[in-house]
């Protein structure tokens, strides 16, 4: 048996950093590993292509009954510059494994084969288990996307691997995330009177978009499991030159939208209300990024996950995050998510990311418990 340390050092040593926009396919490695790896025990494994030579690997363990239980992670990390950890081999201290992906979200992945190998020895479960490794959830989620193109039918429900710190997550924040443009005059600067400035215009934008008005309404729609929505202005850019009048100056928001919010109608409510208040010297872009939330759902599957948790000494009470994940996209066809995994979201990204060692056995002990 391939216990979920050893299948940790296996997964980290293959590198699958997200490409961003470059065509290469950086996860397919991985996924021809696990592939390879799950077929060796017996079990289906195929490679679904994606896109520019990118492959989601999907591994099947046929149940006594067709119905479908979804175990779901992604493959690919976030990049490795300025690590102070081996970022592609596995380093163990004070109880953790350090390495790009321990965490986030190679951990899960091991978690899930490891389980998977142990309960097919044991014999035939109760229902089907299929594990979609998927690409790109780091950038635009089109790994998740091709998957549920791919099902022949939704699943009964899902655990989406990504760090929890063992906690059972029902709901998440999604987002919008879109560019705004502010146009002036242009000219020397060394006549800026009665000339308007595109910069000067995009801190007003900025200043009544982190002002009491806005804000105030974003927190009058906070919700218990995930709070209020928020929105962020992350980027800005402007100006040709020291001694030119900026024509343009853009920024850049991040708009985290709650269960219930439309994340197209918040783009739509934004710009209507951008538009009006700066008509003839603003242009706001069409989302960028797009990203549902995850609203809690009801299902006797997750409430038996809920005991299976509790069965195993830890808290089943549900919670939700401000981060976003795959789940969003999967419930779009009603599939009831929830998120699990080991380790802390607080290490994923991190220059020294790590996954605790008790949380990664533990966390493998649960799903090896669940699938039974």
């Amino acid at each position: 048996m391939t216990g979920p340390r050893t299948l940790l050092e296996q997964l980290v040593r293959i590198p699958s950093v997200n490409p961003r926009e470059a065509a290469t396919s950086a996860e397919t490695p991985l996924a021809e590993f696990v592939a390879e790896w799950a077929r060796a025990r017996g079990m289906q494994a195929e490679l679904v292509p994606v896109q520019d030579g990118r492959t989601n690997v999907v591994v099947t363990l046929e149940g006594a009954s067709d119905d479908v239980i979804l175990l779901e992670t992604h493959l690919d990390t976030v990049e490795a510059d300025g690590m102070t950890v081996p970022p592609y081999e596995v380093t163990y201290r004070d109880g953790r494994a350090y390495g790009r992906g321990t965490c986030d979200a190679k951990g899960q992945l091991a978690v899930f084969l490891s389980a998977m190998e142990t309960v097919a020895a044991a014999g035939v479960p109760p229902r089907t288990v299929v594990l979609a490794g998927v690409v790109d959830e780091e950038h635009r989620y089109v790994g998740v996307q091709e998957h549920r193109r791919t099902w022949a039918r939704p699943p009964l429900a899902a655990v989406v691997g990504e760090p929890t710190s063992l906690r059972m997550v029902v709901a998440h924040k999604g987002c919008m995330r879109c560019r705004i443009t502010l146009r002036g005059d242009g000219g020397h600067s060394s006549e800026p009177w009665g000339r308007s400035n595109a910069i000067a215009l995009a801190a007003e934008v900025v200043a009544y978009l982190e002002g009491d008005d806005v804000q105030d309404a974003l927190n009058a729609r906070a919700q218990d499991l995930v709070g209020p929505p928020s929105l962020a202005v992350t980027m800005i850019e402007g100006g040709a030159g020291p001694n030119i009048l900026p024509e343009a100056c853009t920024i850049t928001i991040d708009r985290r939208t709650v269960p219930g919010e439309d994340p197209h109608q918040v783009w739509e409510a934004l710009a209507k209300d951008l538009v009006s208040r700066w008509p003839d010297a603003i242009e706001v872009a069409e989302p960028h990024i797009v990203d549902h939330a995850l609203g809690a759902a009801e299902s006797p599957v997750l409430d038996r996950f809920q005991t299976v948790l509790r069965s195993h000494g830890l808290d089943g009470a549900p919670v939700g995050v401000g981060h976003g994940t795959d789940a969003s996209k999967l419930a779009l066809d009603g599939v009831p998510c929830v998120v699990f995994g080991a380790g802390s979201i607080g290490k994923a990204h991190t220059a020294d990311e790590f996954v605790p060692l008790d949380e990664l056995d533990a966390a493998c002990a649960v799903i090896t418990s669940f699938i039974h």
